[in-house]
């Protein structure tokens, strides 16, 4: 049998470029999103050290990261689509914040053991194609006593709970429908506590705190 570290989830899928990752940055950057980035910024890292190093995993525009640099934070951001690394260096540049983001895989980081004192990873995972390497990449990178947090989507969440989620947005009327049946199609990648759960005991960090509210699931993970 094997093992699930061997084994792809799924097929490998082209990472967002061109036009269609410009359009993206485009809907993902209303300032209520902006705001909702900023506030969770503020929560995320609250009791964290002053002028600790952060890893962004799967920035995209880069826009929750510039909130982390905001805050004093060493931000670093890796992301597999070179479109996305010169829209966020080029917001990064324009809201005078300094974050350093790199081209790289997930499941293959270019960073030396224990680089980072926190790492997070927000609306991507369940789109990577080794997630066991993924989380054993995040544990390799994080220092002794760092947390690692993922948010995505809960694949239990209802329709209900999608239409929720995107009013909060306050998107256009084609922008708004759009994203709901992207969500829609992306909930059936999306994992389950459980399952989250199950996969992270395949990892270095074997366990995991897993909590959902709306459409999302957050899992917070140490590493001793």
């Amino acid at each position: 049998m094997t093992n699930i570290k061997d084994r792809k989830r799924f097929k490998l899928i082209p990472e967002m470029g061109g036009a269609l990752a410009r359009n993206y940055a485009r809907q993902r950057g209303t300032e209520p999103q902006i705001e909702l980035w900023r506030k969770q910024a503020r929560e995320l890292t609250a009791g964290l050290a002053e002028g600790a190093k952060i890893l962004e995993v799967a920035f995209g525009p880069g826009y929750f990261a510039v909130e982390l640099a905001r805050l004093g934070f060493s931000v670093t951001g890796l992301d597999v689509a070179p479109t996305f690394v010169e829209i966020a260096s080029e917001y990064a540049r324009t809201e005078g914040v300094e974050v350093s983001f790199r081209e790289g895989d997930v499941a293959a980081m270019p960073f030396d053991d224990e680089s980072f004192d926190f790492v997070v990873c927000q609306a991507a995972f369940k789109n990577f194609v080794w997630p066991v390497k993924s989380l054993d990449e995040m544990y390799r990178v994080l220092r002794p006593g760092g947390t690692a947090v993922v948010q995505d989507m809960n694949r239990d969440a209802t329709d209900g709970d999608i239409m929720r989620e995107v009013a909060s947005m306050k998107l256009g009327k084609l922008a708004a429908l759009t994203t709901r049946q992207t969500l829609g199609q992306l909930r059936r990648r999306a994992y389950t506590p459980v399952d989250f759960s199950g996969l992270v005991a395949e990892t270095a960090f074997r366990t995991c705190a897993v909590t959902t509210a709306g459409i999302g699931l957050d899992v917070r993970l140490t590493r001793p």
